[in-house]
């Protein structure tokens, strides 16, 4: 089938960076690259930029976003890891690191001991691929010689960037979390699921412990990873709780952001193969916490409770009477409003006042309800002394009218 079309900035980038004029003299051997690494870690997501100077003067920039949660630290190693994986690809031979980080560099160098178990995970994998080189190299630099790497790391970090540069996403970590947690920590429901497949260990709460005897027949054990069986579907690979967030995240807002409902969110992730028992509750969670779904969601337009019918046989047998105001004064200093409102017909009837007493509401019903229209059989009105009063309630009961009040809510 015929090529698609190509960006001409892509066609430019890869001109300018791979291919080699005849005027370009080729790269002594022993001379080293220098390669400078920045990350960036804020809510809306971690990144990380890189710079790759080659002796020659050539330089390669990469802008990395990664898909999943990580500390500054962490960010700081994953682009120090993605930088040395890119240098054995081009057959680095020596490799000259600059960092800000003074974590980082002091680690490499011995200064600083690594204490958490993620980052001595880091620590020897960085180790590992620095072995591959003949000369490696790290250097801490001020942050203000670093500012280029630090805007492709900001860059990167960003939920939404308006930048030209292409932006690489790294989904996984470069190290196993399962693997660096510590021995102290509270075991994972993979964790004990494994334990019990592999001899029969169970946990010691009693709960969990019957929760796996009757659901363990569901599992197998592949190649050291935790699969559920399913009537419909091939077998479905079991989550950790951080992998289980990385999964939502990359579904839910990755590379297409479709930010689709909870629910339509876990069966796409029970499509794609994974499975975790919370994956219902989660993904439902998750996307009530998403600020883009809560912007442009539909607006629910079913009442919080159901509506209650108000009965009415025939017109003008049942009104509604309130007050209105205070409003800017009118002629005669008149501010209130009283109103009434057939319930049937949805007849108006209004009339301003001066002030609200008794004896002003009284003659509003005389005159503009019994008079007009007749005696009605109820009149509702709310709480207020005008209409809860004595003389009010006579009124009432010398025309045989049930004087009814409405329940009270404050909007």
């Amino acid at each position: 089938m015929p090529r698609t079309s190509v960006k001409a900035q892509s066609v430019a980038d890869f001109i300018s960076e791979l291919v080699q004029t005849d005027n370009e003299s080729p790269t002594q051997p022993g001379e080293a690259w220098v390669m400078r690494v920045d990350g960036s870690s804020t809510s809306s997501g971690a990144g990380a930029g890189l710079v790759l100077s080659a002796p020659d003067g050539r330089s390669f920039e990469r802008s990395l976003r990664l898909g999943f949660r990580a500390t500054n630290n962490e960010a700081e190693n994953e682009v120090l890891l993605a930088g040395l994986r890119l240098s054995r690809e081009m057959q680095v031979d020596a490799i000259h690191i600059l960092t800000d980080s003074q974590l980082v560099a002091e680690q490499l160098d011995g200064r600083y001991e690594a204490r958490e178990p993620t980052m001595v995970k880091y620590l020897a994998k960085v180790r590992s691929l620095a072995s591959d080189f003949s000369r490696f190299m790290i250097s801490r630099v001020p942050r203000s010689q670093n500012e280029r790497v630090d805007e492709l790391a900001k860059m990167a970090s960003k939920s939404d960037s308006g930048a030209q540069t292409e932006v690489e996403r790294l989904p996984f970590r470069a190290v196993s979390i399962s693997a660096v947690s510590s021995a102290d920590s509270r075991s994972t429901w993979v964790q004990e699921m494994l334990l019990f497949k592999c001899d029969g260990t169970l946990p010691a709460d009693q709960t969990a412990a019957r929760r796996i005897r009757r659901t363990q027949a569901w599992y197998s054990k592949v190649n050291g990873q935790l699969y559920k069986r399913s009537f419909s579907h091939p077998l479905l690979r079991c989550l950790e709780p951080e992998e289980a967030q990385t999964i939502l995240a990359e579904v839910h807002e990755g590379i297409y952001r479709e930010h689709i409902v909870g629910r339509t969110l876990a069966c796409k992730i029970l499509r794609q193969g994974y499975y975790w028992p919370t994956m219902s509750r989660d993904a439902k969670s998750y996307v009530q916490r998403c600020g883009p779904c809560q912007k442009h969601a539909r607006t629910p337009r079913q009442p919080a409770v159901p509506l209650t019918l108000i009965d009415c046989a025939w017109p003008f047998e049942q009104w509604g009477l309130d007050l209105l105001g205070p409003f800017p004064p009118a002629s005669g200093q008149r501010r209130y409003i009283v109103v009434g409102v057939d319930y049937f017909t949805k007849w108006v009837e209004a009339e301003p006042l001066a002030t609200i007493i008794e004896r002003q509401v009284e003659k509003f019903v005389w005159k503009n309800i019994v008079t007009r229209f007749g005696l009605s059989r109820a009149i509702i009105t709310d709480n207020g002394s005008q209409f809860a009063s004595t003389r009010f309630r006579e009124f009432y009961a010398n025309y045989e009218i049930q004087l009814k009040f409405s329940s009270m809510a404050h909007p």
